[in-house]
C-alpha cells in the first residue's frame, strides 16, 4: 500500500512540474524527444501504469481472499480479510482521487490561452 501512496506522490509531483513548465516558459527550456527519455527514471506513463497495476493487484489480492474465505478456508482469518477488503477500497478511492486531479489538470492545460 506505502507503495503506491509513493507512486502516486511521484505521478502528482510530475503533474506539477508539467504545469509549471506549462505557466512560466523559459527559454532554456527544451522539449525533451519522446524516444530519448532518461533510463533511470521511469516515464509518466510508466509510473501512472505501474500505480494502476499495484491498484489492480490489492483489488484482485481482496477479491481471492473473500472467495477463499467464503468458500470456508479455515486458514484466512476474516481480520485478514476485511484488512485486504479496505486496503482495495482504499487503493481505489485513492486511484479515484488522482485520476480527477489528472482530468483538472488536463481541463486547465487545455484552457490556456497561447
Amino acid at each position: 500500500m506505502i507503495e503506491a501512496v509513493s507512486a502516486l506522490g511521484s505521478v502528482l509531483s510530475e503533474l506539477q512540474s508539467l504545469a509549471g513548465a506549462a505557466t512560466a516558459p523559459s527559454t532554456d527550456q527544451v522539449v525533451p524527444d519522446v524516444g530519448a527519455s532518461d533510463a533511470s527514471a521511469p516515464s509518466f506513463t510508466q509510473s501512472l501504469q505501474n500505480a494502476l497495476d499495484r491498484v489492480d493487484g490489492a483489488i484482485a489480492n481482496a477479491d481471492a481472499s473473500a472467495k477463499a474465505f467464503s468458500s470456508g478456508d479455515q486458514n484466512i482469518p476474516l481480520s485478514d480479510v476485511m484488512v485486504s477488503l479496505e486496503q482495495a477500497n482504499l487503493a481505489l478511492q485513492m486511484a479515484s482521487g488522482v485520476r480527477d486531479k489528472v482530468v483538472a489538470a488536463y481541463s486547465s492545460v487545455m484552457n490556456m490561452q497561447v
